[in-house]
């Protein structure tokens, strides 16, 4: 996660860096200081899906769980995948390579760490402009929302509903 920290301090990005209550031992002495202008660092639990639905938010730093994923994409939010374990290797291939919604940053794992430099180069070219994944991440957004207006829930509830008021 010290890569982490290091690639956002050396960005021209801004940022809200969310981490466990338990583990901020990563983050660098005097990172909050040299970053306060355009960073903020919460400690602990956060409102992760309002936080990506802020008009403000470019890009999501994602080990790509499965609500993080569908997150993402419900906020219409560019992902740059750093997959852990277990199913988000598959999560950010889908992101990456099928969707074409995120930029794979670093394979992760237990001794998956990005390199800084290039993190850093990245965060700052995601936010520059309307690149491709950030078009098709609006776009996939907007057809999920579209999809779920009206979704079989309420369709089903509301079919009871009348077949209980004729009775």
């Amino acid at each position: 996660m010290s890569a982490l920290a290091n690639a956002l301090e050396l960005s021209n990005v801004d940022f809200i860096l969310c981490v466990k209550a338990s583990d901020s031992s990563f983050i660098p002495s005097g990172f909050k200081d040299r970053v306060a202008d355009r960073g903020f660092i919460v400690k602990g639990w956060a409102p992760q899906l309002a936080i990506l639905r802020h008009q403000a938010v470019g890009s999501f730093v994602t080990h790509c769980g499965w609500n993080s994923t569908l997150e993402g994409v419900a906020a219409g939010v560019m992902m740059l995948t750093w997959p852990m374990g277990a199913d988000q290797y598959a999560d950010a291939k889908l992101l990456v390579d099928q969707l074409g919604v995120g930029k794979r940053v670093c394979e992760g794992g237990p001794q998956g760490v990005p390199n800084s430099v290039e993190l850093a180069r990245v965060l700052d070219e995601t936010l520059s402009g309307d690149i491709a994944e950030r078009v098709k991440v609006r776009e996939l957004c907007l057809a999920a929302c579209k999809a779920v207006k009206e979704g079989t829930s309420i369709h089903d509830i509301n079919m009871f509903v009348k077949c209980l008021s004729e009775l």
